[in-house]
């Protein structure tokens, strides 16, 4: 089986972690930690990412980036390889380092970004490794917050701006910001939609049309396409409105082309499963609202009253 697309797009921002494998340390000294970074400056280079925040953690890794192409999986690709062979390499020994494929979450800038962005450079606060961000050199921290020289691929600039026009403020501001949260209260990842996407419901929404728009769509996991998508509560209100009935009735009746009518509105629009269909519909067998999806589509092009509601019902669900 092939595996889930992920989702790319010019000028994604992508929260980005990736693990060892059983949980074994990927990093084992400082050498180890210069050389990832030596690659990541080279992916960066190579794939014309920008960087905005990262940490070298002892069985993990963050990474923030912005893709102007959408090239994130092939990248990671690349940065992962490479390093892996380096690694086994010099510690002679073979086999995966990486626990799997790396995971991702898709940021909204407006909302988001800031937070995800001291959530990172916090990761060894947490950890308990160090009292404050400024004593971990394996992150972006310092050199954002202006203590000592970036890496040039670090793009501080586009970090900075979140915070003030004027730089030497900006850091200011930065360090603030970070440091505000030292307990280590913030639960960012609360806010995640569906697994996937930190941001705004109707941000949510605009990403399901662009993993919609794209010709391989339904290779994407359904939860990256259900967002905003309805449920069934509100698709059984719609047909009944539409219909002249009451949300009961189509609850309740037995049969009839409404009732199929909604079963193909919760597998089609909705990505509803199978099961939660039939527990709106008051129906035992998932195979039975199988047999209904089939059928309404039959009865669209024999049927033109079904065919209309169809239309207003779609259009309003779509609204």
């Amino acid at each position: 089986m092939a595996r889930p697309l992920r989702i790319e797009f010019p000028g994604a921002i992508h929260h980005v972690t990736s693990r060892g494998n059983d949980g074994i340390n990927i990093f084992r000294d400082d050498d180890d930690r210069r050389k990832f970074l030596d690659f990541l400056g080279k992916a960066v280079v190579r794939f014309g990412w920008s960087v905005t925040a990262w940490v070298l953690m002892t069985n993990h890794f963050h990474l923030v980036i912005q893709t102007p192409q959408p090239n994130l999986s092939r990248g990671m690709h690349w940065l992962k390889s490479r390093y892996v062979g380096w690694f086994n390499r010099r510690h002679k020994r073979s086999g995966h380092l990486f626990q799997g494929r790396f995971k991702s979450f898709l940021i909204e800038k407006e909302t988001y970004l800031r937070e995800v962005l001291r959530y990172v450079v916090l990761n060894p606060v947490r950890a308990q490794m160090v009292a404050r961000p400024e004593q971990y050199v394996w992150s972006s921290y310092r050199s954002t917050a202006g203590l000592e020289s970036a890496e040039p691929w670090l793009d501080t600039a586009s970090i900075l701006s979140l915070f003030d026009t004027d730089p030497d403020s900006a850091r200011l501001i930065y360090q603030e910001f970070v440091t505000a949260k030292l307990d280590c209260s913030e639960r960012l990842w609360d806010g995640v939609i569906n697994g996937m996407y930190l941001g705004s419901a109707d941000w949510a929404k605009q990403m399901r049309k662009i993993v919609e728009s794209k010709p391989r769509s339904t290779d994407h996991p359904i939860a990256h396409r259900a967002i905003g998508r309805p449920t069934m509560i509100a698709i059984v209100d719609t047909v009944a409105c539409i219909a002249g009935q009451t949300a009961h009735s189509l609850r309740t009746s037995h049969g009839g082309p409404l009732r199929r009518l909604v079963a193909w509105l919760g597998w089609h629009e909705g990505l509803i499963t199978l099961g939660s269909i039939a527990a709106s519909l008051r129906l035992r067998s998932e195979g039975h609202v199988s047999g209904m999806i089939r059928r309404c589509e039959l009865e669209f092009g024999l049927d033109p009253v079904l065919a209309d509601q169809l239309s207003r019902a779609t259009t309003a669900l779509r609204a």
